[in-house]
């Protein structure tokens, strides 16, 4: 232990709204600012976290910064000789565009925070400020500002001592979200511009005296100057330095408005210095960076570097002990510390303290290698009485250390409400967060719960829920660092009018086929869902889903192809031309199948003269269906039958008939034909003997001409299709012309001449005369018999009853006898036909 410490009492004095002032160390929190002062340095903090306190806040304490150029702004100044702020160097970045300020980069995306160009964008403020005087160690001032972006919890300690001559600057950085934070980089930039207000001069002497990892034990040093003025007010000229004793941290000079962090790490831009380089007379930057690396959830680094404000070299070890106080990083969380710095490395530390007034006992607590030891899992209360015990020194500690928890989301509501039903656009707004930050929200629509959502809030602190249609949002809770704020708001969002769809009533229409599956025009229903609207104001679209309606994929409205159903549903979408504006209703569409029946063909019989036989029955035409439940239309010949209304037709007439049927229920009608033919004996009739007289194979030809469709018969035989016979037996025969449907029989007898080809004259009354079969039915015959030895024995006309085999009175024996008939045909042509035939006795 440093013996040249003083042995004695920590005294830890702080307030977060009251000025605390302990010998010449004075710490204030004015409008937002922190202000601290030792004996020989004052500095001012800002709500951005950077140096330049508004100087209209100054303390009564304070010195004059020197402004010149009217920023209003005080960053740090510095009493080197000691000599009661006669001879001082004032504020290090007053003149022109103040360019002093820290930066985060996370992925490649840098937030910085900067007195130039109005940056900040990692929001924060400035929470405590507090005094330490200790009888143990150098008194301090300090002052605490926390922010927070993209996930990342970043506390920053500015800390005087009484005596010193440098500016302590802690950082602790916590990921509070769920992922890892990956390539995070830190930067600090400050153009020192020192004594400008008195030399005139924006130039200073840059040197990089030592850089990390180099023979000097990860020194890192910056430092820019300006010479001696001489003048009473500058007899020692003036410094600042960036100073760090970490390996990861680098320095550099050149630039100005540096704002890449992984660059000034990475010196990339040509004007960065190495180390043991100098540059006299120069405008520029001096930056410090800091490479972090990737930051695991819940995982918290930090880091110390210091403002050096006289002269020094790599030797210098800046010396203050300090204590931070962190509180819980979420809600109810365990994660509160109390620390203390700049302790001994490996020295023992035995502390006791209350929580909440509940006495915990001794614990002991090793320095780690940065001279740091930490009372941890703290949740949000009271810590005093802290009693600390280590080899040289035994205190208690009477300040009372407050831990709170963070706050709860402390924010407002407003909308904007829906501007283009094309494109639903209305808008919740949710105002005064911390930019870059992780929420999680839920609320309810319209009664419904939405489920949660977590978003980073932008760069103005909102979260803008988008693309809202019109409704009812309440019950919204906020989310950060699990505190809850519920808001008791109710937002109604609205927009341009909509429509008012009037109800369509159930459509039918028929389907033929009776499959439910038909083609229909919905063009129909647009009456009534426009009503009495204008209909050239609106567009009617119809759809079978309300998805489909919301992605407007619509059915076609004259030709749409029903699903198959006897009833189904869809939805007909009325949409304001003038704004896209649009509602929609259910309807119900009813396919309805007409009358069921057949209505089949017969036939009329008919006279040969095309009139009704009524003889026979007439024909009936019948649907089968119920008088009462359908409508008749009859028509014959396409001509409407006048009183015939029914659902059978008796038919006086052949022809075309059809009946147009309507269900009187549905409306659904259908027309169905029928054909009547005429039927009945034939008009026209011909039986013709094909064959010659006295052929071997006697054919007749019928030749029946009608409206029928005819059998034929002969005789006493089955009828046949076909109109000839072959084979006719000679002789008289009767035939018969039967129509098929029943309409009558027409007969004709018909003789086939033919000759007897033996008779027995014997006066049994069979056979007993010869004759020529037919001979009436030959024109003009002449007959002649002959015996074998052509000896004439009669001769027959048509009147002759016939030969009785007698010659002269006698009896002529059984023997063949031969005979010739002469006759006309048809023709009138003389024929002659001789055979023979035999006389048995």
């Amino acid at each position: 232990m440093n013996t040249s410490r003083k042995l004695g009492l920590f005294s830890f004095l702080f307030f977060l709204t009251f000025s605390q002032v302990q010998a010449q160390l004075e710490a204030h929190l004015i409008d937002g600012d922190g202000w601290a002062k030792g004996d020989f340095i004052e500095i001012g903090i800002n709500e951005k976290g950077v140096f330049g306190a508004k100087t209209n806040n100054k303390p009564p304490n304070f010195h004059d910064n020197r402004e010149s150029d009217g920023n209003f702004k005080f960053g740090f100044i510095a009493n080197p000789l000691a000599d009661g702020w006669v001879d001082y160097d004032g504020d290090f970045f007053t003149p022109g565009v103040p360019e002093e300020g820290f930066t985060i980069e996370i992925s490649g995306i840098n937030y910085n925070n900067n007195n130039s160009d109005y940056l900040f964008q990692i929001p924060g403020e400035v929470t405590n400020v507090n005094v330490v005087s200790s009888d143990c160690f150098e008194d301090t001032a300090q002052i605490t500002w926390e922010g927070n972006v993209a996930g990342l919890n970043i506390k920053r300690y500015y800390s005087v001592t009484q005596d010193g001559l440098f500016i302590q600057m802690k950082t602790i950085i916590k990921n509070l979200s769920d992922s890892v934070k990956n390539d995070v980089f830190f930067m600090h930039n400050v153009d020192p511009d020192n004594n400008i207000t008195l030399s005139g001069s924006y130039e200073t002497d840059m040197s990089l005296i030592s850089q990390a990892s180099s023979a000097t034990d990860d020194v890192c040093l910056v430092t820019a100057s300006q010479s001696a003025l001489g003048i009473p007010q500058d007899m020692d000229g003036s410094h600042v330095s960036f100073y760090a004793k970490n390996e990861n941290i680098r320095v550099s000079y050149g630039g100005f408005d540096n704002r890449v962090a992984s660059d000034i790490w990475n010196s990339t831009p040509t004007h960065f210095s190495t180390e043991g380089s100098t540059t006299n007379f120069i405008d520029a930057a001096i930056s410090l960076a800091i490479n972090i690396g990737d930051i695991e959830s819940n995982q918290t680094v930090s880091f110390t570097y210091f403002y050096i404000l006289e002269e020094i070299d790599e030797s210098f070890i800046p010396f203050i002990v300090n204590v931070f106080q962190e509180n819980p990083s979420i809600c109810n969380g365990l994660d509160g510390r109390i620390v203390f710095s700049g302790l001994d490395p490996g020295e023992s530390y035995t502390i006791n303290y209350e929580d909440d007034g509940v006495f915990i006992p001794n614990e002991t607590f090793v320095a780690d290698v940065d001279g740091n030891i930490a009372i941890e899992n703290l949740d949000a209360g009271t810590y005093a009485n802290i009693n600390l015990f280590y080899a040289a020194c035994n205190t208690s500690i009477n300040t009372v250390f407050e831990l709170t928890d963070p706050e709860a989301p402390n924010y407002t509501i407003t909308k904007e409400d829906v501007t283009d039903c094309d494109n639903i656009d209305g808008e919740i707004i949710i105002h005064g967060l911390t930019p870059y930050t992780n929420y999680t929200y839920q609320y309810t629509y319209n009664g419904e719960l939405i489920d949660e959502i977590t978003i980073e809030a932008n760069a103005n602190g909102e979260i803008i829920i988008e693309n809202l249609d019109r409704g009812i949002y309440s019950n919204f809770v906020l989310e950060q660092y699990s505190c809850l704020t519920a808001s008791n708001d109710i937002i109604e969002i609205t927009g341009p009018p909509i429509p008012l769809s009037y109800p369509i009533p159930e459509q039918f229409y028929c389907d033929e086929d009776y499959d439910y599956i038909t083609t229909i025009d919905l063009s129909g229903a647009d009456m009534f869902i426009i009503g009495p609207d204008n209909p050239a104001d609106y567009d009617i679209s119809y759809h079978e889903t309300e998805l489909d309606v919301i992605n407007n994929i619509a059915v076609s409205k004259t030709n749409y192809s029903t699903p198959g159903l006897p009833s189904f549903t869809l939805y007909a979408k009325k949409r304001d031309l003038s704004n896209g504006c649009y509602t929609y209703i259910p309807f119900t569409v009813t396919i309805n199948i007409p009358p069921q029946f057949e209505l089949n063909d017969d036939f009329l019989c008919v006279n040969s003269d095309d009139t009704p036989n009524t003889f026979y029955e007439l024909p009936i035409l019948s649907t089968g269906l119920s008088n009462t439940l359908h409508t008749f239309e009859w028509y014959f010949e396409g001509v409407l039958i006048l009183g015939e209304s029914l659902s059978d037709l008796t038919v006086t007439n052949y022809g075309n008939y059809s009946v147009n049927v309507t269900n009187n229920l549905t409306g659904c009608f259908i027309e169905k034909h029928a054909v009547i033919t005429p039927s009945g004996p034939p008009q026209t009739l011909e039986v013709n003997i094909v064959s010659e007289p006295f052929s071997e194979n006697h054919i007749v030809e019928i030749i029946a001409i009608g409206h029928g469709n005819y059998m034929y018969g002969i005789d006493e035989s089955p009828y046949q299709e076909s109109s000839i016979f072959y084979n006719v037996p000679n002789g008289y025969h009767e035939f018969h012309i039967g129509d098929v449907n029943g309409c009558g029989i027409v007969t004709v007898g018909k003789t086939l001449v033919d000759y007897i080809k033996f008779f027995t004259p014997n006066n049994d009354g069979f056979n007993d005369l010869w004759q020529i079969i037919g001979v009436e039915k030959l024109i003009e015959p002449k007959i002649y018999i002959f015996d074998r030895h052509g000896k004439l024995l009669k001769e027959l006309n048509s009147n002759s009853p016939g030969w009785d085999g007698t010659f002269k009175g006698e009896n002529l024996p059984s023997s063949d006898y031969w005979f010739k008939v002469l006759f006309k045909d048809d023709d009138n042509v003389d024929r002659e036909f001789t055979s023979h035939f035999t006389l048995k006795r």
